[in-house]
């Protein structure tokens, strides 16, 4: 006899729904403390690459890094 039948749902539905939005929620929100770090390192970056075109610019060395690039590709 064969005992492994029809549908047998969860015992409880609610509990499984709520591991679902709660597991949603925490990715949801490590997404956002992610785009907040990465927004501030972007920034301490731009920070010190603009301090590096002042340096190199007022040795005399960075003059043609504010010039528009010109695309090699034919």
């Amino acid at each position: 006899m064969s005992t492994g039948g029809g549908y047998v749902p969860p015992p409880s539905v609610g509990h499984e729904i709520g591991v679902m939005f709660g597991f949603l929620g925490a990715m949801a929100l490590s997404m956002g403390l992610y785009a907040v770090v990465w927004n501030m390192g972007q920034k301490r970056s731009a920070a010190k690459e603009l301090e590096r075109r002042k340096l190199l610019t007022e040795k005399g060395i960075g003059t043609h890094l504010d010039a528009p690039q010109m695309s090699t590709s034919a």
